[in-house]
């Protein structure tokens, strides 16, 4: 039995979490949806992101509560079934959405000249449909045998009971871990040696026009590429900066899962519990990113609040083609 104090405290915090990602996603989508410069093709992909975020707010974060204060499962098997499946699936959700993010980042950068033909609206929702169809594939497994949905005592919240299929762990952890983090570097590596490559392709170009005495038309594509470029950075930063925290939300949990499932680790309550609530979190977190690293919406949400007067950078949160 947990002490009532811990109960407390545990309520009180999950609560705030839960507060905190919801009204920041809702405000999020509001800011976008009265926003026309901002309903751009790449931001597609970070709504998606925020989606996942949201049902994080709206279905498990509720249920872990309930299961807090109760200090036992009440809600039924079935109800631990569904609560295990969207907990399993929105986890999924987020590692494709940002692996998703930084392939378009990847194509918006790096093969900018066919951005538009390859990122059609419609083509964008076939992308983000079929995402989401693969982590629903992903999440399914436990339904038919391969591990189960079963109440975790340690962590308050139903889940895929890893210990049941070391096969499906070893799967997921390579499916839904591993490859993401490859796809992910192997996109930021790219994009990386082209932004070098084409630096030191411009510095080159500038000097052979100035030599030339082309000075008007070497300025305006500078300006031209410098506001690109800076475009470019801030969405890229703000991508990386919400790989990061994903990374850091999310890996105590992976660790203990780990620890727990093919070396019998004995977890303490508090750092069991712990590693849940600092994933949850995650869907807080990512509210703070965009804050921090885009004018737009940090802009936005000001005014939103009605702290201040609307004003919107618009390139600070778009993806570029050129």
């Amino acid at each position: 039995m947990t002490s009532v104090g811990v109960i407390v405290v545990e309520s009180i915090f999950l609560l705030m979490i839960c507060f905190g990602a919801l009204a920041g996603n809702v405000l999020l989508f509001a800011l976008i949806a009265k926003t026309p410069a901002l309903q751009t093709k790449g931001n597609v992909f970070i709504v998606n992101l925020a989606v996942a975020d949201l049902l994080v707010a709206v279905v498990n974060m509720p249920v872990t509560i309930v299961t807090v204060i109760a200090d036992d499962w009440i809600l039924g098997e079935n109800v631990c079934v569904a609560s295990g499946f969207f907990t399993l699936l929105t986890f999924v959700a987020s590692c494709m959405a940002l692996t998703m993010i930084s392939v378009n980042r990847y194509h918006a950068i790096c093969h900018w000249t066919k951005y538009h033909e390859k990122y059609s609206r419609g083509k964008c929702a076939l992308y983000i449909g079929t995402v989401w169809g693969f982590t629903i594939g992903l999440s399914v497994p436990p339904f038919f045998g391969w591990a189960k949905f079963d109440f975790d005592e340690g962590q308050s919240y139903c889940f895929a009971e890893w210990n049941l299929s070391k096969s499906y762990t070893l799967f997921m952890i390579a499916v839904c871990l591993f490859a993401p983090i490859a796809i992910m570097s192997y996109c930021y590596v790219k994009i990386y040696k082209f932004k070098k490559e084409s630096m030191i392709r411009v510095l080159v170009s500038a000097g052979d026009s100035s030599l030339n005495g082309i000075h008007n038309g070497t300025t305006a594509r500078g300006v031209v590429s410098s506001a690109a470029n800076h475009t470019d950075r801030k969405l890229t930063r703000t991508i990386i900066m919400l790989i990061v925290v994903f990374a850091l939300c999310w890996a105590p949990f992976a660790i203990i899962m780990i620890l727990q499932v093919f070396f019998d680790v004995h977890v303490p309550r508090w750092a069991d519990f712990g590693s849940l609530t600092l994933g949850y979190m995650n869907s807080f977190c990512n509210v703070f990113v965009y804050n921090a690293t885009n004018k737009t919406i940090r802009h936005g949400y000001k005014s939103l609040l009605g702290c201040k007067k609307a004003r919107v950078d618009v390139g600070s949160f778009q993806t570029t083609s050129s």
